[in-house]
């Protein structure tokens, strides 16, 4: 990688897991710590960006396996992390959903193998605890250089999540980052991009 920036994708299983809260509430907690941060959405999406930029003021572009190849790839990355402290890039739908079923092609999982970022994942952790570590290990090892180094457990409180972490850790060696509980006001509507 041609880059030495700090960086880490925020991924999930499926779409409407809080990718983009958390991604934006990262961001701004990032910048309130003094850093500047680069954003960017995997896939040609031109919402998330804008929630990135009204959040913390972040430059963000998107990077889309579909349209460029790992070298053009990692080049954007570089080029648009080249003045932050710290780059922040969102997945797109499920990990490794690509352009076509049965593919990975054009998916978050291809973003981050090609520009070898780490990923963060957001899991749904509301009513289930060790099948947890089974959805999570799933993701880390179903696809070589997936690179999944967190999770967050969203719609969890911090009781639920403390007694799930040491067995997600054990079953799976991600470690568990934090949780996020489950209130209204961390909710963001989807949209269609059709």
């Amino acid at each position: 990688m041609s880059t030495t920036i700090p960086r880490f994708m925020v991924a999930a299983p499926s779409s409407g897991s809080g990718k983009t809260v958390v991604t934006c509430a990262l961001l701004r907690a990032l910048a309130r710590r003094g850093l500047a941060c680069a954003a960017f959405k995997c896939g040609p999406d031109y919402i998330d960006p804008l929630f990135h930029r009204r959040v913390v003021g972040a430059r963000s572009g998107n990077l889309d396996g579909f349209f460029t190849d790992a070298p053009t790839l990692r080049a954007l990355l570089a080029r648009g992390a080249a003045s932050a402290d710290v780059a922040v890039l969102e997945g797109v739908m499920g990990f490794y959903d690509g352009m076509a079923p049965g593919v990975a092609d054009a998916s978050s999982y291809q973003v981050a193998r090609d520009t070898e970022t780490p990923v963060v994942l957001v899991v749904n952790g509301r009513g289930a605890s060790l099948s947890l570590a089974a959805v999570i290990r799933g993701i880390a090892e179903f696809l070589p250089c997936a690179n999944v180094r967190g999770v967050v457990l969203n719609k969890t409180s911090a009781a639920a999540c403390a007694y799930a972490a040491p067995a997600i850790e054990k079953h799976t060696g991600v470690a568990v980052l934090g949780n996020i509980p489950a209130d209204e006001a961390f909710s963001l509507e989807s949209r269609h991009l059709g």
